[in-house]
C-alpha cells in the first residue's frame, strides 16, 4: 500500500522511510529494487521491507547501491538535516553526480 506523505512529515522521515518514499516516487516496487541489489528470490521483498521499516539498517556500501538504483544522492537517504521539506524533493528530482 502506498503511503502519502505530507510536507511537514518529510522532515521527520527515518532512513527506511526515506528509502520507501524515494522508491515510490520513482515508481519502483520493493522487488524491483531488491533484484537490482542482487537479493535472492525468496528474500527480495522481505529484505527491502526490513530496510524500509528500519528493522535492518543497510551498511554504507549497500546504502550507496540503493541510492544509485534510486538515482539520488546518498544524502537523500541518510538522516540528513534539510533546511526545508522542499529540499528533499529537489534533491530527489535532481541527482548530483560526483565524479
Amino acid at each position: 500500500m502506498k503511503r502519502i506523505y505530507f510536507r511537514h512529515e518529510l522532515d521527520d522521515l527515518t532512513q527506511g522511510e526515506r528509502i520507501a518514499f524515494i522508491r515510490q516516487f520513482r515508481g519502483l516496487t520493493q522487488e524491483e529494487v531488491a533484484e537490482e541489489l542482487g537479493m535472492k528470490k525468496e528474500n527480495k521483498r522481505r529484505g527491502m521491507a526490513r530496510y524500509e521499516s528500519g528493522e535492518r539498517v543497510p551498511k554504507e556500501d549497500r546504502l550507496l547501491e540503493i541510492a544509485n538504483i534510486l538515482n539520488v544522492n546518498v544524502n537523500c537517504i541518510r538522516k540528513y538535516n534539510f533546511d526545508k521539506s522542499e529540499d528533499i524533493i529537489f534533491s530527489i528530482m535532481v541527482r548530483r553526480v560526483i565524479s
